[in-house]
């Protein structure tokens, strides 16, 4: 079996835990594990109002940048990030402005996005470089799928080193 099927389990375990009474306890006041990411955005915000500003992050990073998103209303593109309805309703934040203000960029057979909660933005899918599993969650292989796909419209275009996607050419 790969390894997104021997640890399919997860997502069950995760989601029970979520509906328990035992997590609303544990997550009541944990807004102040990422505080000064939203102190920080929140000064910017004020300060160079008409700047535009865009969150982004990979996995547990990603998850935090959908959960400032939805407190400050901020758009965030993220790669790889687990969904977080549950996490922003535990944290006393609405998931449903999320739909129009987050992108997250999943490969097919990335185990963490797809056992780690409902996902509240829009997904999009990208080929992943390696097969299902932890290779499917490295956020190398993503840039690499991204560049194969769309191209880059740099000028003069990136190149990537050679080993940076390692998998690209197998």
């Amino acid at each position: 079996r790969n390894f997104a099927e021997q640890f399919s389990f997860v997502g069950s375990i995760v989601n029970s835990f979520w509906s328990s009474g035992l997590a609303k306890n544990v997550y009541k006041g944990k807004r102040e594990r990422y505080q000064s990411v939203v102190d920080y955005l929140s000064d910017r915000l004020t300060t160079d109002p008409d700047r535009t500003y865009y969150l982004s992050g990979h996995s547990l990073g990603g998850g935090i940048a959908q959960l400032v998103s939805a407190q400050l209303k901020v758009p965030a593109v993220v790669i790889s990030a687990p969904g977080v309805v549950e996490t922003a309703e535990l944290l006393g934040l609405d998931p449903l402005p999320l739909q129009g203000l987050v992108v997250n960029v999943i490969p097919n057979g990335d185990p963490v996005p797809d056992g780690a909660g409902k996902q509240a933005g829009e997904v999009a899918p990208v080929q992943c470089l390696d097969k299902p599993g932890y290779g499917c969650h490295r956020v190398f292989n993503t840039v690499c799928s991204l560049l194969a796909e769309c191209g880059d419209q740099g000028t003069p275009a990136r190149v990537l080193p050679c080993e940076f996607c390692p998998l690209e050419n197998s």
